[in-house]
């Protein structure tokens, strides 16, 4: 069951991954395992095996969650965006006592708030990026890997959401039909179309190894030295997340989510209160363990 719960965990990161307006990293904050992802990440040149065998059900949750993203984002976004999101926020919303705990000081002093403030600013910022179209002509190969290496990098930071870095660079889409296609042939047992787009494949998962190795030792000296100040920055960047992510949604639907009908808010207001509820229930569960350890 232990195993069975760090792989939900990680699967809800690889869903934020993926989605727009939502952070990865936040996602592995709220959940109280982004410390071991980065150690493990941190150690993973000198130690690989033991760094792998601390976190592996976290990787396997986290491709779980990015293919679980990728279809969506393709089918389930414009059926029902309004219900879904509301449950991915409850999900934001219902750790934040957990966060609290992780503040381990005295006093809060005013450069802690300063912090916070900062990070909900630049969150209150991603809302003026706009969607850009791009093309990728000869440099595809080379594109490929930087699409690995910005999600790479949204996972390792707390609410830099790498849907909207690459919808402002126009190469979202191009995540969205790579990894989208490479599931739809998996699916339907296209073997042929599927070894024809592993290059391809391999070439993202090369940027995202290559990303989080970096940005992992980056953060890992941040967490060690400056701590409490993190967290100070997540909460800021989860009190202002659900914002962002109900903006980010209405500009990538068709629909006006905001006049949606309000048997559809009724529901995702229950899809809410059920998200909060699940991830308390899993901080209160994982801040009892610690005690007892």
């Amino acid at each position: 069951m232990k195993h069975l719960l760090k792989i939900v965990k990680g699967s809800l990161v690889g869903m934020g991954s993926i989605l727009p307006g939502v952070s990865g990293s936040m996602i592995a904050a709220v959940l109280n395992i982004y410390q071991d992802l980065i150690t493990a990440l941190n150690n993973f040149t000198k130690h690989p095996i033991e760094s792998v065998a601390k976190v592996w059900q976290y990787i396997i949750g986290v491709f779980v969650g990015l293919g679980i993203g990728f279809i969506f984002i393709r089918s389930f976004l414009d059926i029902a965006p309004i219900p879904l999101t509301l449950l991915f926020i409850g999900f934001i919303i219902g750790a934040i006592p957990g966060l609290f705990r992780e503040i381990k000081i005295d006093k809060i002093m005013w450069h802690h708030l300063f912090v916070m403030m900062t990070a909900m600013l630049i969150m209150f910022g991603f809302l003026f990026i706009q969607e850009q179209t791009a093309t990728t002509g000869g440099w595809y190969l080379f594109i490929v890997f930087i699409i690995g290496v910005i999600t790479a990098i949204s996972i390792i930071i707390p609410g830099l959401s790498g849907a909207t870095v690459l919808m402002a660079l126009g190469y979202f889409q191009t995540l969205i039909n790579l990894g989208g296609d490479f599931i739809d042939d998996l699916l339907i047992f296209n073997f042929s179309s599927v070894a024809s787009q592993l290059p391809m494949l391999l070439l993202l998962v090369l940027g995202v190894i290559i990303g989080l190795l970096f940005m992992g030792k980056v953060m890992y000296q941040f967490l060690t030295h400056y701590k409490a100040h993190f967290y100070f920055a997540v909460l800021g960047i989860v009190f202002i997340s659900p914002f962002n992510i109900l903006f980010t949604l209405q500009a990538n639907t068709s629909a006006n989510v905001f006049q949606a009908k309000w048997f559809i808010w009724l529901i995702g207001v229950i899809l809410l209160i059920l998200g909060m509820f699940i991830t308390y229930s899993i901080s209160r569960k994982d801040f009892k363990e610690e005690k007892n350890d």
